[in-house]
């Protein structure tokens, strides 16, 4: 678990860096051309992927996957099944729960204030949806789901995280997000989903405790 935490570290300072160098030099230029595209098909296209990570679908699912999760761990014991999807519905969780803390915390202002009045930049405990770019929503909810679903069935990870890319994608080209933003959100779904699984795995690598027999 040690080891985790500090590729963790690491990831997590590469990341920053990254961020900066988005923020001077990549994200005012991403944001431009994705203005240039509203209108058009593209810009259409993307509003559409967009809602597969919609938040009030992912809170639905989310809370459906626990409910069923839970049912199933008491009336079945804990099988690998009941284990899959709550280790899923909770990665998701604690993805969102971060990502909205650090919305409020960051108060990063969205692309279309920055074309309607030039604000640019981060506002911290600024407040409202305006100000809530950093991170991504959309793009650390689905990152975190199909990241756990990728762990799950390894066969679909590389469709999965394709989904999750596209979707990250379509948050610039939507105009609600600058690519730095996208980019913390994947950071941060991945880390949940990973995480989540070390913890499942009792944080060794080796497989939980067989199912609990009930009472």
């Amino acid at each position: 678990m040690r080891t985790t935490l500090i590729r963790t570290g690491w990831a997590a300072l590469a990341l920053g860096g990254l961020i900066i160098v988005c923020y001077l030099f990549v994200d005012r230029p991403a944001a431009e051309a994705a203005l240039s595209l509203r209108g058009t098909a593209w810009h259409a296209a993307a509003k559409g992927l967009s809602q597969v990570a919609n938040h009030l679908f992912f809170n639905v699912l989310v809370a459906a996957g626990l409910i069923a999760g839970a049912v199933d761990g008491l009336a079945n014991g804990l099988t690998n099944r009941s284990r899959g999807l709550l280790y899923l519905c909770l990665s998701v969780a604690c993805a969102m729960l971060v990502g909205d803390v650090f919305k409020e915390l960051f108060g990063r202002a969205r692309p279309p204030l920055l074309f309607n009045k030039g604000v640019y930049g981060f506002f911290p405990l600024a407040g409202g949806g305006m100000h809530a770019s950093f991170p991504s929503g959309h793009t650390l909810r689905i990152f975190s789901a199909m990241t756990a679903l990728g762990v799950l069935l390894p066969r679909l990870r590389v469709p999965a995280l394709a989904l999750a890319t596209a979707v990250g994608i379509s948050r610039v080209l939507a105009l609600r997000h600058y690519p730095s933003d996208v980019l913390c959100g994947a950071f941060i779904g991945v880390t949940a989903a990973l995480w989540g699984w070390r913890l499942v795995r009792n944080g060794t690598g080796r497989p939980a405790a067989g199912p609990i027999q009930p009472e």
